[in-house]
Formats: structure tokens, C-alpha cells, sequence
């Protein structure tokens, strides 16, 4: 009886294997990837067979998903590749080289933070169509940060002011040279690009020799002040007109002397 079960098995299972051998299948090459903004990013699939006339047989297309279903990205139809969103137009490319090999892969360029979201990659042959979905996400690091120090109206205070653009947001940290941190006024707004525009200020005393630094802790991204060294190229308008006109008045006096000398 246990022999007759297991001979059962064995037929059944030769009997499928053409099914299965046959069956086509999708798989994603990664199913995230994270990118940076400004730069590109290659995202593929690969399809288990090839087919018999791919210039015919074979139908590539990459859609984004969740931005509508209008949001095509590329399809490659009969050996013609073409592009259906102006999104994307002149940044993306299928790289055709690989399709030899069993891959669908597309190229995008200037990445945006906008191209964020989940693109599916469909694969149609003679054999069958499958697909598998993919995960794109845009950062961009607040690498480059500004600073601004301004005396209060009192004078006995200046606030420091450090801003940056990155995406997503990111806290601000403030701590002096003893790593005592200091509460914050932080404001983000967002830039037509859809970066994340953060400005950050504190206010502190103007006599008290020590260093502040605001830490963008997303990146680990930080700007130091230099209390009050700092304060020093940041002169009232007329604490530097006073100056400029001592200057001036000093060289009309030496020019002064020179006539009176040549005069002699």
C-alpha cells in the first residue's frame, strides 16, 4: 500500500514539472532603494525566460504607481521604447543591453524628491506576464549650512541663526562648548524643488566668552559660532559708518599735508 502511495507521488510530480518549468515569473533585483536628490538610480527585474522573437514577443513597462494612473514612465512595445510622462521626460532611459540577459531595467537621472513612491515592473512574453513592485525613496542631505549672527536692540545679546535644505526634515540641535543644550525657535517651509528649507535661531548673551553649535542631527551636520570673536565682522550700520568716516577724514588730513609739503 506505502509502495503504491509512493509511486502515485512520483508520477504526480513528473507530471507537473513541465507546468511548473513553464510557469513565467517576475522577480524585483532589490524591492528598496534609496537615492539621493540630484543624482540617479538603476532599478531592475528580471524575468525568468527568454523569449523565442524578442523584438516582438517581448513588452516592458514601468509605472509609478501611486502618483495616479496616468504616471507611466517607460514601456518598450515591439522593439520601440517611448516615454508617456513629461515628468520624466529627457531623465529616464530603459537599458535595452540588458534585456538580453533577462533583465528590465530603467535608468533615472536629476532624481527629484518627488520621484518618491512604488513603481511596478511588468514583463509580458509569449509565456505569460508577471510583475513585481519596488520601492524608490529621495533624500537629500543638509550638507551645507549658513550662519548669520545679529545684536538684539538691547546690545547685550546676539541671536545666531543657522539654516540648511534637505529632505526629509531634520531637528536642530544647539549645545555650547560645555554640551549644554539651549531651546530653540525652528521654522521649516518648503521650496519649490520640495526641499525642506529649516531655520533655526537662539539667543544668547554677547559678552560670555565660549562656541554654540547647531548639530543637524538627520545628517550629522553641524556649524559652530565663536563667542564673540564671531561678533566682531557683524558691526552696527553705524558703528561702520563712524569708521568709515574716520578713515576718510584721516586721509584728507594726509593728503592735506602732502600739498602743504609740496607747496614748500
Amino acid at each position: 500500500m506505502d509502495l503504491v502511495i509512493v509511486v502515485a507521488l512520483v508520477v504526480l510530480q513528473v507530471s507537473l514539472q513541465p507546468s511548473l518549468a513553464a510557469l513565467f515569473t517576475v522577480e524585483a533585483e532589490h524591492t528598496s532603494y534609496n537615492s539621493e536628490y540630484g543624482g540617479s538610480v538603476v532599478m531592475g527585474c528580471r524575468f525568468s525566460s527568454k523569449p523565442a522573437n524578442p523584438q516582438n514577443d517581448l513588452k516592458v513597462i514601468w509605472h509609478l504607481t501611486d502618483a495616479g494612473p496616468d504616471q507611466e514612465v517607460i514601456r518598450l512595445v515591439n522593439n520601440l521604447e517611448s516615454s508617456v510622462s513629461s515628468k520624466f521626460k529627457g531623465r529616464v532611459k530603459l537599458l535595452t543591453d540588458e534585456l538580453k540577459n533577462s533583465w528590465a531595467k530603467i535608468q533615472i537621472s536629476d532624481l527629484r524628491i518627488t520621484d518618491s513612491g512604488m513603481y511596478q515592473c511588468l514583463v509580458q512574453t509569449t509565456e505569460g506576464t508577471d510583475y513585481k513592485t519596488i520601492a524608490l525613496s529621495v533624500g537629500a542631505p543638509y550638507h551645507s549650512i549658513s550662519k548669520q549672527i545679529e545684536r538684539t536692540a538691547e546690545g547685550d545679546k546676539v541671536v545666531l541663526t543657522c539654516q540648511s535644505e534637505g529632505y526629509p526634515v531634520s531637528p536642530v540641535v544647539w549645545q555650547d562648548e560645555r554640551l549644554q543644550s539651549y531651546i530653540s525657535n525652528t521654522t521649516t517651509t518648503t521650496t519649490p524643488d520640495g526641499l525642506i528649507k529649516v531655520v533655526s535661531q537662539i539667543e544668547v548673551s554677547s559678552s560670555e566668552k565660549t562656541k554654540y553649535t547647531c548639530n543637524f542631527t538627520k545628517d550629522h551636520s553641524s556649524a559652530t559660532f565663536h563667542i564673540p570673536d564671531a561678533e566682531k565682522i557683524y558691526q552696527e550700520p553705524d558703528s561702520l559708518n563712524s569708521n568709515i568716516n574716520h578713515y576718510l577724514q584721516h586721509i584728507l588730513q594726509i593728503g592735506s599735508l602732502f600739498s602743504f609739503a609740496a607747496l614748500l
